[in-house]
């Protein structure tokens, strides 16, 4: 099977990690892959490279690239995929390419955007019509298609996200500048226009402080916010328990290195942070939004709090570094459930199954 992946660009976040681990796989189990850019960001072009994946820069611009969209046209030609998955924003340009050159095409939503399905609703309509299947990642977003768009149910279905299991029995050693005895609160996430919002993590944290003076906060990402965070930081008196280590390529190492895993998101789908955490047999702290509370099972495997609620995140923080005995419980609950539901192998072979019903559809 040659399988066409294709995204808006290789920017920084969950849709890019997902397309670049789910194209490994695939790859690993003898299909072909390529994937297509359709814009000149590279920012997470090194993960495909690791994982020796082909990617294709296919610049689509302009408006007329709605109707017919040229390089991705002559690109599907060339490769002759047996099926065509796009993501996010990649989806209108896409399904007009598989319209003009008759290729099965596959579309995943990666987050609860129901604004943007409603700001473009005409020409989503448009691009449902063409489109086999639609994904969403968390209980709820496949209900948008239908609502928003008027898919047919039939053609709408929720696929779980997975990672590569990272879990070590012995943590390796790893560069940073956080001290041995320390405690610390880690995440991992893109600086962003506040969806991440590491703002009410650092004031969190800072509360935290005042009760576990040795705890250091560890965040792991860039993003357009990261200095405005820093400046939180410096102006709360944390520049010296504050860490940022920007992009790295070790964060499964990382991550067996933290007492605590936070994500402070204001807007999630599932998250591939979380997941990890959840491989990782960390405790874990995280907003009660999006899908969320269905990955920790409303609470099972992990604290859940209000979004943007500081105290509560600070309370749930200290909670875990204080009780040792319900924080390895959790983490193990986590563990077990990310083996069960959420692996690589899982989600792989459910999307392996929905290209060939896209396949046998059309033939």
């Amino acid at each position: 099977m040659r399988i066409l992946q294709v995204l808006a660009g290789l920017h920084l976040g969950g849709a890019e990690q997902l397309v670049a681990d789910l194209s490994a796989w695939l790859q690993a189990r003898g299909r072909t892959v390529l994937v297509a850019s359709l814009t000149a960001e590279k920012a997470m072009l090194p993960a495909f490279v690791r994982r020796q994946i082909s990617v294709q820069e296919t610049t689509v611009s302009g408006v007329l690239a709605r109707f017919y969209p040229h390089p991705l046209v002559s690109l599907i030609r060339r490769f002759q995929p047996d099926v065509v998955h796009c993501h996010n924003t990649a989806w209108l340009k896409t399904a007009s390419a598989c319209r003009w050159t008759r290729t099965p095409c596959v579309f995943t939503l990666h987050s609860y955007h129901d604004g943007w399905l409603r700001s473009h609703r005409m020409w989503l309509r448009w691009a449902a019509t063409v489109t086999d299947y639609c994904v969403g990642v968390a209980p709820g977003i496949e209900k948008l298609f239908v609502d928003i768009l008027g898919v047919p149910e039939e053609r709408t279905l929720y696929i779980r996200n997975g990672v590569p299991d990272i879990h070590r029995l012995d943590p390796i050693d790893v560069d940073w500048e956080v001290p041995k005895q320390a405690k610390t609160v880690g995440m991992v996430g893109r600086f962003d226009d506040h969806h991440k919002d590491q703002v009410t993590l650092v004031r969190a944290v800072a509360m935290v402080c005042k009760q576990v003076p040795d705890v250091h906060l560890v965040f792991i990402g860039d993003g357009s916010r990261r200095a405005e965070v820093e400046q939180l930081a410096s102006q709360l008196d944390m520049s010296d328990r504050a860490h940022f280590l920007g992009l790295r390529r070790d964060v499964p190492a990382l991550l067996h290195h933290l007492d605590v895993f936070v994500l402070s998101s204001r807007i999630e789908g599932e998250s591939l942070a979380i997941l990890e955490a959840m491989s990782a047999q960390r405790p874990i702290v995280a907003t009660a939004v999006g899908g969320t509370p269905g990955l920790l099972a409303n609470g099972e495997c992990g604290l859940l709090v209000p979004p943007g609620d500081v105290e509560a995140m600070a309370q749930a923080i200290l909670e875990l570094l204080t009780n040792q005995t319900k924080a390895q419980e959790l983490a193990r609950r986590a563990r077990e459930r990310f083996l069960r539901e959420y692996t690589i192998d899982r989600m792989g072979e459910r999307y392996l199954e929905v290209y060939y019903q896209a396949i046998s559809a059309r033939a």
